[in-house]
Order: C-alpha cells, then structure tokens, then sequence
C-alpha cells in the first residue's frame, strides 16, 4: 500500500503573504532608492529584482511553492497602482491612463515571479540536502 504524500496541491497562502513581504521589503525599498539615485539600476532591477526576490522565495520554501510569488506579484502590482492612485496628486484624466500601465504590468510581474519561483524550486531540488529515509 503506498504511503500519502505529504505534499499537497493546495496553494500555500502563507508562502504568498511571506512573498508580498518579500517583495515589499527587498524589491519597493531598493526600487525607490535606486529610483532616485541611478536610473539604470532601477530599470535593471525592476526586471532582475522580481525573479530573484520569487527564486528566493521559491527556494526557502518546503514544498513546491511556484503559484505563490507569481500570486504575491500580481498582489504587488495592484497594491503599486492603488498607491500611486491615493498619494499622488490626481491629475484629471490621468486615472484612466493608469489602467493601460496595470494591463502590461500584470502578466509581465505574473511571467518573471513564475521563472523566478521555478528557478528557486530547481536551485532548491539540486542544493538542498535532503534527510535520509528511515528504513
């Protein structure tokens, strides 16, 4: 009789909060500071930032965590645009011009966290040592 596996296929909500953290922290932050500073660098790392900040993720997860930071990204996304909606001074007309922005941001953040996640879970299947099975 074989034995139940211990892996599950439901989504792992935790991994997706402790994902949005991630990228809240290790992703924003830097952003706006490099934002300022080098231009170059930011536009580097508003690509590179989102695969790395999802393969961490990915790899200090237990488990198969690929759906998790592409879900954490998407909720980045929209938080982003609902704070420049609310602290930016409105300008009239311009709300709208925001939705366009949103539409490519959405499945472009979506594509690099899901390489970024897949990267993580590859670098974690071929670093990470696994424990030996009892007998």
């Amino acid at each position: 009789m074989s034995e139940p596996s211990t892996q599950s296929n439901k989504l792992q909500w935790k991994w997706v909060g402790i994902t949005l953290a991630m990228y809240a922290v290790f992703y924003l932050l830097p952003l706006s500071f490099f934002v300022h500073s080098a231009q170059s660098i930011s536009g580097v790392w508003m690509f590179a930032g989102l695969i790395i900040v999802a393969a961490v993720a990915g790899y200090l997860s237990k488990g198969v965590t690929i759906w998790e930071p592409a879900i954490a990204s998407l909720g980045l996304v929209f938080l982003f645009f609902f704070a420049v909606l609310l602290f930016v001074p409105p300008i009239r007309g311009r709300v709208f011009e925001a939705i366009i922005p949103m539409a490519i941001a959405l499945p472009t953040v979506f594509v690099l966290s899901l390489l970024g996640a897949w990267l993580g879970e590859r670098a974690q299947k071929l670093w990470k040592t696994q424990p030996p099975k009892s007998t």
